[in-house]
């Protein structure tokens, strides 16, 4: 993880990219680019895309589940990040997806409470 944090996308985006949070085996980045999927198109083999839609242009099971290949833990969605094991993956361009992933919080709760548009800005 550390050498593509470093060796990757620091050189890649430089100050274009900002380590927001992390977990046991993952973080999370603010990418500032034109469009990332083309970025990640250029280095695929980098990257486990098999959680994408089946449509989308750089969805494949070739790096399914091979140990030190990158995967977006939201899919080709965006998401709302509250810090580590608490986001709500949804999609701008489609119906809202709710998928609360609010780990330590019961999921009563965090379906009556943890409502997406109430952390986006209008």
């Amino acid at each position: 993880m550390y050498e593509f944090y470093y060796d990757y996308l620091k050189p890649k985006y430089s100050d274009r990219c900002k380590l927001l949070f992390t977990d046991t085996d993952s973080y999370c980045c603010h990418i500032e680019t034109p469009d990332l999927y083309k970025d990640m198109s250029q280095n695929l083999e980098l990257f486990d895309t098999s959680n994408f839609a089946t449509i989308h242009r750089l969805y494949t099971t070739k790096n399914h589940r091979v140990l030190g290949k990158f995967k977006s833990e939201t899919g080709s969605l965006e998401f709302v990040g509250l810090r580590a094991k608490k986001c709500i993956p949804y999609s701008s361009r489609t119906t809202p997806k709710n998928q609360i992933r609010a780990k330590g919080i019961e999921n009563l709760i965090s379906k009556r409470r943890c409502v997406m548009n109430n952390f986006l800005l209008s």
